[in-house]
């Protein structure tokens, strides 16, 4: 399980994961205040400080498992402007923006390996390529309707009440899941098709 572990990829995930958790929380944020929901930005969490959008259970995973998910947003679908339909918007809001995250930090390989020392340049493509790839996989994730997921926000949608209790509960579940290679093995396939388009790899 943690046989290709290193602390220097254990660093790498780490401040990937700050990058990533930011992009994924601020956007969800952004768009539920675009659409009208005051929430997030009185909750705090309409910021890019990673701070407030890592989550004890996704972040552990990706750290060991280069699969995670950051803390979710809370949300009043009720304030959408375009009803409770604007749950859609959000979850795919934060979609797109972790894919453009993920492809701009694979364009700025090139220029770290062309630009920087070479140590340096090795090291800041390494952590641009680890970034890119949890990125997708932040996307991924964040499309399945379970909470703590982001695209736990569409039981929100039909009226489904998720306590707080048992959304640690479900996280702790979902990072085993993750522990065990099955997210892997399951939307692996998806993730490398992504990847191909969105790294070109």
């Amino acid at each position: 399980m943690f046989g290709d572990l290193t602390v220097n990829l254990v660093v790498l995930r780490f401040l990937s994961l700050l990058i990533i958790a930011a992009v994924q929380g601020a956007a969800v944020a952004a768009t539920a205040v675009a659409l009208g929901d005051a929430g997030p930005k009185y909750d705090g969490v309409l910021t890019a400080n990673p701070l407030r959008h890592l989550e004890l259970f996704g972040s552990l995973s990706t750290i060991f498992f280069g699969v995670g998910w950051s803390r979710p947003v809370a949300v009043d679908l009720a304030e959408f402007r375009v009803g409770r339909a604007g749950v859609v918007v959000v979850i795919l809001a934060a979609f797109v923006a972790l894919v453009a995250a993920a492809f701009v930090l694979q364009l700025l390989v090139i220029p770290a390996l062309t630009i920087l020392p070479y140590t340096a340049g090795i090291t800041t493509a390494a952590f641009l390529r680890v970034a890119a790839r949890i990125g997708l996989w932040f996307a991924l994730l964040g499309l399945i309707p379970i909470p703590p997921l982001t695209g736990g926000l569409l039981l929100n949608a039909f009226g489904i009440r998720i306590s707080r209790q048992a959304q640690w509960v479900l996280a702790a579940v979902l990072a085993v899941v993750v522990a065990t290679g099955m997210v892997r093995q399951l939307l692996g396939p998806v993730h490398a098709l992504l990847a191909s388009v969105v790294l070109a790899a």
